[in-house]
């Protein structure tokens, strides 16, 4: 632990106590001597103004005033795992698509770099190992993104142009609900005023988005959990089918680690895995059983075995 780490805990010990702290117990929690946290209560006295006493009649130190949150430490201060972990989540926000929040995240880089630098650390240096490979991530508009983003934190209708997969277009007006991220593309789950029902909205996908001066309808987090946990990946709704798959010695092992379904069940019948889980819409379920041929096997419903065998006959006919 640095000068930098020991500062920042023995500040955040002390806000979070109106007692004082022995100096045994504070280089317990700071696991340095007794001498180092001395250097370090001075060095937070005539360098940062902090208002730390020594109370005789409880044998330990505090912030000198009736509220410890009065004080706090000047600018940003982080710890080296707080850094570490803002480092790796900068190096994946700016791969999910670079134009969209670039600016914003140059001034965050800014300060976390002044954090870096005071410890001898170069941001390009970590920055630099740290590799996210997008792969079928679709371009968004910025402009879009930015108004459903304004539209979610400050809980107002949006109004948008929207193609869907078959090329329909039409203009909504939703009640945004949840921004997500999945498989490399935004989508937006909302209250779709024209269906009157939950939807969800590829980002990629919407050509015009303007904010309506109208407070949302906000659903409640039971009813988008329940909606959209039980279908399969982003096709949501009341689940009217249960899938079980057979998977394979060569890959089984791999697919017990992996979590396809919140309310999946798995069992093992000698080297074989079987998952089975509720399902509303097979065409996502499709594409990531085609992921695992030849190692896995559709056990039920004979709908979806069906499905793949057709799935299958249509992809034969291109390489006779």
């Amino acid at each position: 632990m640095d000068k930098f780490d020991r500062v920042l805990l023995l500040h955040r010990i002390f806000s979070g106590r109106r007692r004082g702290v022995s100096l045994n117990a504070l280089a317990q929690e700071l696991e340095c001597a007794t001498k180092t946290v001395t250097r370090t209560i001075n060095l937070m006295r005539d360098h940062l103004n902090a208002p730390i006493e020594y109370i005789n009649q409880e044998h330990g130190y505090r912030y000198a005033h009736s509220d410890p949150e009065l004080y706090d430490l000047p600018g940003l201060w982080l710890s080296a795992a707080e850094l570490q972990s803002m480092v790796l989540l900068i190096g994946m926000l700016e791969n999910l698509d670079a134009s969209l929040i670039s600016r914003e995240l140059s001034a965050v880089k800014n300060i976390i770099g002044k954090n870096l630098n005071k410890r001898g650390v170069k941001f390009e240096d970590i920055s630099q190992r740290i590799k996210v490979l997008p792969l079928a991530g679709v371009h968004v508009n910025e402009r879009v993104f930015a108004r459903v983003g304004e539209a979610l934190i400050t809980r107002q209708r949006i109004d948008i142009e929207y193609t869907d997969y078959q090329n329909n277009q039409s203009s909504r007006t939703l009640s945004p609900q949840t921004l997500v991220y999945y498989r490399d593309n935004w989508y937006l789950d909302a209250w779709c005023h024209k269906r009157k029902a939950l939807r969800v909205f590829a980002l990629a996908r919407v050509s015009r988005c303007d904010i309506i001066e109208q407070n949302t309808l906000d659903i409640s987090r039971a009813e988008l959990e329940s909606h959209f946990a039980n279908g399969y990946g982003l096709f949501a709704g009341v689940s009217n089918q249960q899938a079980e798959l057979k998977f394979m010695p060569p890959i089984a092992l791999e697919i017990a680690r992996q979590r396809w379904h919140p309310l999946q069940q798995g069992r093992w019948d000698g080297e074989d895995y079987y998952l089975s889980f509720p399902y509303s819409d097979e065409r996502e379920l499709l594409r990531d059983i085609f992921r695992q041929l030849p190692h896995v096997e559709v056990i039920a419903p004979a709908g979806l075995k069906r499905a793949v065998r057709n799935r299958l006959e249509e992809s034969k006919q291109l390489y006779m």
